[in-house]
């Protein structure tokens, strides 16, 4: 009974491990991502510039955070339409409409968050931008970092 007993918890404990281990690999971890790199990554960056690019980002990121909620909102309620008995092809439309502006808007800002963080630099350092590419740098969201994947 004691080997059982043994060989079981053994059995648990190997289980859990190997289900760490595959559980581990890309997910919504912090990973290299879409985000604001190439500017923090420009060389020479004074004090003053680094706070103020930070301000933008972290002011754009709460923007951006309430349209997303609001967005994630308006794809339920759309889902929801899906599942009504008889569909109503005007209230489908109408609320994939209010779903695109809303996904227009984000980009806008966007763009507006790029735009700030290039008029923060010097010409010599916006020359620099393109060799980092658009836009790419450690950011929020999917990357290809190790994070859990739940």
């Amino acid at each position: 009974m004691k080997q059982m007993v043994v060989a079981l918890g053994l059995a648990v404990a190997v289980t859990l491990t190997a289900a760490t281990v595959f559980a581990w690999g890309p997910g919504m971890g912090r990973g290299f991502g879409h985000g604001y790199g190439a500017a923090a990554a420009v060389p020479n960056l004074s004090a003053d510039q680094a706070a103020k690019i930070q301000k933008i980002q972290s002011d754009r990121y709460a923007e951006a955070a309430k349209v997303r909620s609001e967005m994630y909102a308006k794809k339920i309620e759309l889902q929801g339409l899906f599942r009504e008995p008889v569909l109503d092809q005007a209230k489908i439309t109408a609320k994939q409409k209010e779903i695109t502006a809303l996904q227009n808007q984000l980009q806008e800002k966007g763009l507006a968050t790029r735009t700030a963080v290039a008029e923060t630099l010097t010409p010599e350092q916006r020359a620099q931008l393109p060799a980092y590419g658009p836009g790419v740098g450690g950011g929020r969201g999917r990357g290809t970092g190790f994070g859990n994947r739940w």
